[in-house]
């Protein structure tokens, strides 16, 4: 029965959600990409990365990426990657409407929860999505400080040891310390999804 009463609360949580975009400027599909494209790395702010993101169709994706664009909220480049894609920014315009995020006071909620609970909560979350999915179970998007591809070496120079060089052992580059927290597409958990284990009431 409890279970029960858990999927009850996430599916009143979710509508709840989506009730604070009544009325808002944006659609709820519109604030989902902006936050996506405030958070996500280079490599991942993309057409079929928002798609995969948001488990919809890439013309889906397409369509609420042109409405930003239209409103100024978001810019594209060319891939320094792959000269066929296209890589889209947030604008200052786009960093001033994330002001107004009608789901900022949720983030303040969760904070308030102590690191271990932060952890457990996101792990079961992570476990849910990646298995909520029947023949097709979504791949959760996560940082590359919590990546197994993530490899931290160390230079040395005169024979001292320098500063830490990040690289993506999965494309093979280098990432800046500042991308660590950002969301990638490429994500995979450093250890292997698993059914969170049952927590005591004083563990």
């Amino acid at each position: 029965m409890v279970a029960k009463e858990v999927v009850d609360v996430l599916l009143q949580l979710s509508r709840m959600l989506l009730a604070e975009n009544d009325g808002d400027r944006l659609t709820p599909a519109q604030w989902i990409a902006l936050r996506y494209f405030s958070r996500a790395n280079p490599y991942s702010r993309t057409l079929s990365g928002l798609a995969q993101y948001q488990a919809t169709t890439a013309g889906t994706a397409s369509q609420t990426i042109k409405s930003l664009e239209h409103a100024g909220f978001l810019e594209r480049d060319i891939s320094s990657r792959d000269a066929r894609s296209s890589v889209f920014t947030i604008t200052d315009a786009g960093r001033g409407v994330m002001g107004e995020d009608p789901l900022a006071h949720l983030a303040a909620e969760v904070e308030d929860l102590s690191n271990a609970e932060l952890l457990h909560f996101r792990d079961v979350l992570r476990y849910l999505l990646a298995n909520v999915g029947g023949d097709q179970p979504r791949n959760p998007f996560g940082t590359c400080r919590d990546c197994a591809f993530l490899l931290t070496r160390r230079t040395r120079s005169g024979g001292t040891t320098g500063e830490s060089k990040y690289v993506c052992k999965l494309l093979n580059f280098f990432l800046l310390e500042a991308e660590l927290d950002c969301l990638c597409r490429n994500f995979q958990a450093s250890q292997q999804l698993q059914k969170p284990r049952r927590r005591e009431p004083n563990s």
